[in-house]
């Protein structure tokens, strides 16, 4: 199993050639393996630091780390599908290994947009942000710098296309790496309970 969560950037007016204005494109991900039910759970990472399009590295970086096998675990799959898909359309040499990457993905929302696991603590939200207290209250996003995907996207444009953080770029780097890691170690506990209720 691959736990998969990308981070991404966004903008009205498109910092490199080949974006469209507001297309979400991934600069940072995290992905948790776990090969088999007794496995170590293994991590990797990715997170892009420089002043250029991150379309490139990251989807070379992913194919080699996610392998050809196993499935995707992701939350929300349309906005991750999205993700490799556009991403197979700028690089088209890379189009059929993201396309078979989304063959591969399994939504772990969808167990609790459907109310099949369902708790008056949700809130009526299937948002991993409501589950994740509920479910394993032992992990928490409130330790942490960054809470949201949103001040994700901003402080990385910030410090790594637009200079305005440059004395703080190491700090937030760091801090998104922790952010997304979160992310998707939520996926394989929440997996957990759900396999061992």
């Amino acid at each position: 199993l691959y736990f998969l969560d990308y981070e991404t950037m966004s903008s009205l007016i498109p910092y490199f050639d080949g974006h469209r204005p507001y297309q979400q494109v991934p600069m940072q991900y995290s992905l948790h393996i776990l090969r088999s039910p007794e496995a170590e759970l293994e991590h990797c990472e990715f997170l892009h630091s420089e002043n250029s399009d991150p379309s490139r590295s990251l989807t070379e970086q992913l194919i080699q780390d996610i392998g050809t096998e196993g499935s995707v675990i992701v939350w929300f799959e349309g906005f991750e599908k999205s993700r490799n898909s556009e991403l197979g359309d700028m690089l088209p040499e890379y189009k059929e290994a993201m396309e078979a990457i989304n063959d591969r993905v399994v939504d772990l929302i969808i167990q609790f947009k459907q109310k099949w696991y369902d708790d008056p603590r949700f809130e009526g939200s299937a948002s991993i942000k409501k589950v994740l207290p509920v479910l394993c209250p032992e992990l928490s996003y409130k330790t942490l710098n960054i809470q949201e995907g949103g001040s994700a996207q901003r402080l990385w444009m910030e410090a790594v296309l637009d200079g305005a953080r440059a004395s703080e770029k190491d700090k937030i780097l760091a801090d998104l790496l922790k952010y997304c890691e979160l992310d998707t170690l939520a996926m394989v506990e929440l997996y957990r309970k759900l396999s061992n209720p």
